[in-house]
């Protein structure tokens, strides 16, 4: 085999250098390069919180390596988050780990936001708990009247609304 490191964008061939690596199984891991040899073209790269043990010598011009893609680089793609301000309509994580609509009562100082479920129920909540409002679901207050009218169905209602949603 050749001595000669292929060039490959992205990718630095040296030992310590961050890579992506796919395992036997073929599932791709962050990776780092802990020995490089000239002579078979290959290295021994280990994945990122799994035992040596795993370790694997994998072509340097294998499919099987690419580019870290670090979590910076993944949200250059995502739009920026939108400014959220009182009154808005949006959607909220409530404690079963699903998103149901509120409307944002307040913004704290600490970064946490006072929001209203449909159901009258208040609680803080983090920013990356709370989404936008869809633009079709906005001003929908149907809903609202349904849960004031029958309190003790809020649980349910809290429920239809979110499959509503999806």
């Amino acid at each position: 085999m050749s001595k000669k490191l292929p060039n490959r964008p992205g990718i630095t061939f040296e030992v310590g250098a961050r890579v992506e690596a796919q395992d036997y199984l073929q599932k791709w891991y962050p990776s780092r390069i802990e020995k490089i040899d000239y002579d078979e073209g290959k290295m021994l790269v280990h994945f990122d919180r799994w035992s040596h043990r795993y370790d694997e010598w994998i072509l340097w011009d294998s499919n099987r390596v690419r580019p870290l893609e670090r979590p910076a680089l993944r949200k250059e793609g995502l739009k920026e988050e939108e400014e959220l301000r009182d009154g808005e309509e949006v959607l909220a994580r409530w404690t079963d780990c699903r998103y149901y609509p509120a409307k944002i009562e307040s913004i704290n100082k600490e970064g946490t936001y006072t929001v209203q479920f449909y159901d009258g129920v208040i609680r803080c909540v983090k920013r990356i708990h709370i989404k936008s409002m869809p633009e079709d679901a906005k001003g929908q207050v149907i809903l609202t009247i349904i849960l004031f009218l029958y309190p003790k169905q809020a649980t349910y209602l809290r429920r239809y609304a979110y499959f509503k949603m999806q």
